[in-house]
C-alpha cells in the first residue's frame, strides 16, 4: 500500500513537471513516465487516461495549497497576520511555480471535469479567506475575499513572466496588497 502511494506520488510529480512546462496538449504520457522512472503502461494502472492524470495532479496541487495557506493562517494572531500570510502563500506560489506557469491554472475548455474542479478550488479558496474576514467582522466577507484575492492576481503574470522580480518583491506586493485592503488608497 505505502508502495503504492509513493508511486502514485512519483507519478504525479513528474505530471506537474511536464504538463506544466509544455501544457496538458503538448505533454506525453511516455514523458511523464520517463521523468517519473517508470513504464508507460505503470500510469495507466493508476489514471486510467491523461485527462484523469491531470485533474489528479491539480486536485493534489489544489489541496496542497488550501492546507498550507489554512496552516500558515491558523499560526497567526492579528487579522493583518493573517492576511499578510494569506497573501504571502499566494504569491509564494506563482513565484516557485514559475517554471510551471501552465501547471496549475491551465483548464483545457474541453475538460469540464477539470472546469468544476478549479470552480471548487476557487470557492474553497474564497471560503478560506471568507472565514477569515468574518471572524474579523466584516460584512460581505465573500466579496472582500474575492477582491483580495483578485489584488493578489493582479502581480501573478508580474511573477511569471519577469525573471527579475525576486523574494524582496514578494514581499513588498503581499505587504502593499494587504495595506491597501485595510487601509485603502488614501
Amino acid at each position: 500500500m505505502l508502495k503504492d502511494k509513493d508511486q502514485r506520488e512519483k507519478i504525479l510529480d513528474a505530471a506537474f513537471e511536464v504538463f506544466g512546462s509544455k501544457g496538458y496538449h503538448d505533454a506525453k504520457m511516455i514523458e511523464i513516465a520517463k521523468k517519473a522512472g517508470i513504464s508507460k503502461g505503470t500510469i495507466y494502472l493508476y489514471f486510467p487516461s491523461k485527462e484523469d492524470l491531470y485533474i489528479a495532479m491539480n486536485d493534489r496541487s489544489f489541496a496542497y495549497f488550501l492546507w498550507n495557506a489554512k496552516q500558515e493562517a491558523d499560526r497567526c494572531i492579528t487579522f493583518r497576520q493573517k492576511l499578510y500570510s494569506i497573501a504571502r502563500h499566494h504569491l509564494y506560489f506563482f513565484y516557485h511555480t514559475r517554471k510551471y506557469p501552465d501547471s496549475f491554472w491551465q483548464a483545457p475548455l474541453q475538460m469540464p471535469e477539470m472546469m468544476n474542479r478549479l470552480h471548487q478550488f476557487f470557492n474553497d479558496y474564497h471560503n478560506l479567506v471568507a472565514k477569515l474576514m468574518e471572524e474579523e467582522g466584516l460584512e460581505e466577507a465573500t466579496l472582500h475575499s474575492k477582491a483580495f484575492c483578485s489584488m493578489l492576481n493582479g502581480y501573478r503574470m508580474d511573477i511569471i513572466s519577469n525573471p527579475e522580480i525576486d523574494e524582496k518583491d514578494i514581499e513588498m506586493f503581499a505587504t502593499f496588497t494587504v495595506g491597501l485592503f485595510l487601509e485603502g488608497c488614501y
